[in-house]
């Protein structure tokens, strides 16, 4: 049986904390001054708890110290103590939204400014490179926000950390609610890393679709069917900026192909669907293993980890009878295993 407190049980403690520095309050106003040692003995409470709701009121300044004698309490007007407590802080959060208006009017004056040079360079140009990540995170959140339609996103590799996570579902989650479709592609590994599932997860409740594939092609974001980002060769942290409208149109087309055979991402750990992606993983092993590729690359292209790799690998050589990469790669194609998929596909 459990023995955490329910939240019934933590409102009625919450409750009692109340009403017992109500009563410590009373026993004091009641008079003009009062020992600690005075309110124990007179209050219907534990020391402890009665210790734990004066301390409390000398927070709140209801109780302060008698001049010329802190040991004894003098009771203070509620209001007062609003004014010593309470007003230095309004008094900051006043400046504080004084100066978020102040900056927000001063930046939508500039967004012209910035709209009609540094925007118009970059529309002008149908490939713009994008060096280092604040440069491809500031394009992400401007493209996300001008987003109207639908956003297509392919996430390959391994798991994103979680403040890339927690960023990414906020953005995501404003666009959502905005109306824009949104459909994403993970690796088959994804479904496998809970912050990617509690992400995921928030994500479909707010009307995204997302899916998992074995192989996701590329790292690739599509707004609106007219500018897309991929990743940039030599530099993780880049990205390429296009907008010619015939090789979006080849980006979309590929990421379609992917979607058609991708699976729906599962947020529950369905049997079938479990046991169909693992069929499908070994079924992606079998044909980058008959093109060469060799163990790190399969698994960079699969999303999942060298050991993961070679533990389904293992599965596939026991299954054709193969006693090495070698031997296997005859077999498959003696047994026309791959050209019977291809085919089919």
């Amino acid at each position: 049986m459990s023995t955490c407190p329910t939240n019934l049980e933590a409102d009625k403690a919450t409750n009692a904390d109340s009403r017992l520095m109500v009563a410590l309050y009373a026993l004091a106003a009641a008079r003009e001054s009062v020992s600690r040692n005075e309110l124990l003995r007179l209050v219907d409470a534990s020391p402890d708890e009665a210790g734990q709701a004066i301390d409390r009121l000398l927070q709140l300044k209801v109780l302060t110290g008698k001049p010329g004698d802190p040991v004894r309490l003098v009771p203070v007007a509620p209001a007062t103590a609003f004014t010593q407590l309470l007003l230095p802080a309004i008094r900051e959060l006043r400046e504080r939204q004084t100066t978020i208006n102040e900056v927000s009017a001063q930046l939508v004056d500039l967004l012209p400014v910035y709209e009609k040079s540094v925007m118009k360079d970059v529309r002008e140009h149908s490939l713009h490179r994008l060096d280092n990540v604040d440069a491809v995170r500031l394009t992400v959140s401007e493209l996300s926000a001008r987003a109207t339609r639908e956003i297509l996103i392919s996430q390959p590799g391994g798991p994103r950390p979680e403040p890339v996570l927690k960023e990414a579902t906020d953005r995501a989650v404003g666009v959502l609610e905005r109306g824009v479709r949104t459909r994403t592609l993970y690796p088959y590994a994804a479904q496998f890393h809970q912050p990617t599932v509690d992400h995921v997860s928030l994500l479909v409740e707010h009307g995204a679709e997302v899916r998992v594939v074995t192989q996701v092609f590329m790292q690739l974001i599509v707004f609106d069917r007219e500018v897309a980002l991929v990743e940039l060769v030599g530099n993780p942290k880049g990205a390429l900026l296009i907008r010619d409208l015939s090789v979006i149109h080849f980006l979309i087309g590929a990421f379609e192909r992917a979607w058609d055979k991708a699976l729906p991402f599962p947020l529950a750990y369905e049997r079938e669907q479990m046991l169909f992606s693992s069929e499908e993983m070994k079924t992606a092993i079998v044909e980058l293993l008959v093109e060469g590729y060799d163990d790190k690359v399969v698994a960079k292209r699969l999303g999942i980890s060298l050991r993961t790799f070679q533990r389904h690998l293992a599965a596939v050589l026991r299954r054709i009878g193969a006693h090495n990469r070698l031997h296997a790669g005859y077999l498959l194609r003696d047994l026309g295993i791959l050209h019977e998929k291809r085919a089919q596909q």
